[in-house]
């Protein structure tokens, strides 16, 4: 087709769109009746295939450049608007996380074994030989050990709302490092579920040497048992995102890569609450000395049964 009878055969079309978008910009899209919205649609969807038409054929011509403007005008009053930011959060958390956990299930099991592998680690390291506990503490903390105390017995003068929001920051950081340790591959996921298991392996060995378990558990009974399931949720996290980069899923490796991606955030992402939840339970009543360990347990287990449940039970 030249391109005389390309602009006398669109000319009617493209003259009826700018009537409509000059009409619309006067008096609002409420001005078109529904015979108006449905020409409106149709007249754009041709100028549409005639703007792609007029840029690969006749590029930098007047039609080309009279269709940009009504090709882009009329994409801006026809395109669906983005849902705003609120609903998408509610439906997120109401839907999206508790879909990607349980999809994500045998990577969390996956996660739990290379962090309870790591635990098993700390724990019989530390049992062989006490002096392996300098690898992971520091001689300050082993000398407050040594001396039939624990280095958590001075939280409770500083409990407050600022230890809490430091607490749940260095939580988020710790699972962001779980989670984004699966752009290699997943292998830095497993070094920071393995080094975050030993620590505790290792936390839990040392303070059955001194005779110091009751404290510890006194400490962390309220916050524990989720906190480090969340660690190993955002490990199964990283898991997902390194299996869209190296798994031949039979889609293209770009569109496993996104897939990936998108579903691993959702998995770390749902965590974010959490974590704070837990920040002000360890920031104000894990360090409560007075409070019976039980209790602490009550609430660290009910908390954790709590998550279990919106996981494992939300539909949509």
């Amino acid at each position: 087709m030249d391109y005389g009878r390309f602009v006398a055969r669109g000319e009617p079309d493209w003259r009826v769109l700018e009537d409509l978008l000059k009409r619309v910009e006067g008096k609002g899209l409420g001005s078109l009746d529904h015979d108006g919205l449905d020409e409106l649609a149709a007249r754009h969807r041709r100028v549409i295939g005639d703007f792609a038409w007029a840029r690969s054929h006749f590029p930098g011509s007047a039609a080309e450049r009279r269709l940009r403007p009504l090709a882009f005008a009329g994409h801006r009053l026809l395109a669906e608007l983005p849902e705003p930011v609120l609903p998408r959060v509610i439906r997120f958390f109401r839907e999206g996380f508790p879909a990607a956990f349980r999809e994500a299930l045998p990577l969390v099991g996956l996660s739990l074994a290379v962090f309870l592998g790591g635990c098993l680690m700390g724990y019989i390291a530390v049992g062989l030989d006490r002096d392996a506990a300098r690898l992971i503490f520091d001689e300050a903390t082993l000398e407050t050990l040594r001396r039939g105390e624990i280095w958590t017995d001075s939280f409770e003068s500083v409990a407050g709302l600022g230890m809490a929001t430091g607490i749940f920051l260095n939580n988020i950081r710790v699972g962001i490092l779980c989670w984004a340790g699966g752009v290699v591959g997943g292998l830095f996921t497993v070094l920071a579920l393995v080094q975050n298991g030993m620590m505790v392996g290792a936390m839990l060995s040392i303070c059955q040497q001194y005779e110091l378990t009751d404290r510890l558990f006194a400490f962390t009974a309220a916050h524990g048992p989720l906190e480090l399931f969340l660690i190993v949720v955002c490990g199964a996290a990283g898991f997902s995102l390194a299996r869209g980069l190296l798994m031949d899923q039979n889609i293209p490796r770009a569109e496993a890569i996104a897939q990936g991606a998108r579903r691993s955030w959702d998995l770390a992402g749902g965590t974010l609450p959490w974590f704070v939840l837990l920040g002000l339970i360890e920031g104000n009543l894990s360090p409560q000395m007075s409070i019976a360990t039980g209790l602490k347990a009550v609430v660290g287990f009910s908390v954790m049964g709590l998550f279990l449940l919106y996981g494992l039970g939300a539909r949509r």
